[in-house]
């Protein structure tokens, strides 16, 4: 277990952010913004970049990267996740169908991934915590993506809460990519429950099953909490 000393002043969290199916799949049926919250991020970066070294492995953790030699390997990376006492992943889920991105959105993907990557670190962030966060890479056509969310949150809870906001080549950071691994699953098990996956690879069932034995349920696919995992899903 990794631990942490309890702070006696205000707590920096770092977030590292991923989203799946929104912005580059336009087939998907659900897409999902996911977030891997940790005050000392250091820790468990060592204990990942330790294992790497360990197994030799260097290639870049991605959902859609998983096959039947990897897959064991994936679920060590989860393991550590869970043996990090105070990290914290949490992801909404959406079916794009019960989302009305052109009528509230202005058909803008780029807004509506702003705003719900504010409303998740408003969600998850006690009052005396602040943010960092930590945004997987991606082209926007404004240069104010991360101004913009930085003002929403601060907007929205009614101080300083977010410090800064910087975007990340997600094979630089191994924790956007845990959030990408974490965040699949989930996705994946939607889509599995959905019957949209014809034939669910081995691979990628046998991590989600591990995944979801970690967490203690049956399903992501319903609204989930707990100290370490959480899972909401968008309704109508």
């Amino acid at each position: 277990m990794i631990k942490e000393k309890s702070p006696d002043h205000p707590v920096t969290q770092f977030c590292f952010f991923d989203e799946t199916g929104l912005l580059n799949s336009p087939r998907d049926k659900f897409f999902g913004v996911g977030m891997v919250k940790i005050h000392m991020p250091e820790l468990l970066y060592l204990k990942m970049k330790r294992l790497r070294d360990k197994l030799g492995y260097y290639d870049e953790l991605k959902w859609s990267g998983i096959y039947a030699k990897n897959a064991p390997v994936i679920m060590k990376f989860i393991d550590l996740f869970f043996d990090c006492g105070k990290a914290r992943f949490s992801c909404y889920i959406f079916k794009k169908s019960d989302l009305e991105i052109k009528k509230y959105f202005s058909g803008n993907l780029y807004s509506a991934y702003e705003s719900f990557a504010t409303m998740q670190v408003c969600a998850n962030l006690a009052q005396n915590e602040s943010a960092i966060l930590m945004m997987d890479d991606l082209s926007t056509p404004s240069d104010k993506f991360e101004q913009n969310i930085k003002r929403k949150i601060n907007a929205q809870l009614k101080r300083n809460a977010a410090y800064g906001v910087i975007r990340v080549y997600s094979k630089g950071s191994e924790l956007v990519q845990l959030a990408d691994i974490l965040l699949g699953a989930v996705c994946y098990d939607f889509k599995r429950k959905a019957n949209l996956i014809p034939g669910p690879g081995l691979a990628k069932s046998s991590v989600l099953e591990h995944l979801l034995t970690k967490v203690g349920i049956d399903t992501f696919a319903n609204d989930y909490k707990s100290t370490n995992f959480g899972v909401w899903t968008f309704k109508k």
